[in-house]
């Protein structure tokens, strides 16, 4: 199951990556309903903003629930532009994978993108996690 995915996830990074401009990494903090979790992540996007990603995530630390559970997410992402204003653009960037590689998740997110230079940029995100409002900050670097 695992080589179906990555495979489908090449193809489609190759795809993209024809005609792709960006490709950025990203690390990043997210305030979930399991804890605060860390994450990062590589993305391809094309000049419109048009994209896709993968990601990883898991716990900062033990939560309440069990010292071992850091709820890891393995996923792909897609980045999907929404509206443009000046250094600022927001997406939509649902993600769809697996958590403690037994349960599919789809989360839906927002992303509110701010360009500092063309090396960097920093990103705001609002989601909803396990039925439960999400937020997160983000620093990307584009390669």
């Amino acid at each position: 199951m695992k080589k179906l995915i990555a495979i489908i996830l090449l193809t489609m990074g190759a795809q993209l990556s024809s005609s792709a401009q960006t490709l950025s990494g990203q690390a990043y903090f997210q305030n979930t309903v399991m804890g605060l979790q860390k994450g990062y992540g590589l993305r391809v996007q094309t000049n419109k903003g048009l994209g896709i990603g993968l990601v990883h995530q898991s716990n900062l630390k033990s939560t309440m629930e069990g010292a071992d559970e850091k709820y890891p997410f393995y996923g792909i992402e897609t980045v999907i532009p929404l509206t443009k204003c000046g250094n600022m653009r927001f997406f939509l960037t649902p993600k769809a994978g697996f958590v403690n590689e037994d349960f599919f998740v789809l989360i839906p997110e927002v992303e509110t993108e701010i360009r500092i230079t063309n090396r960097f940029s920093a990103a705001i995100t609002a989601g909803i996690r396990a039925r439960e409002s999400s937020t997160g900050i983000k620093v990307l670097v584009h390669l």
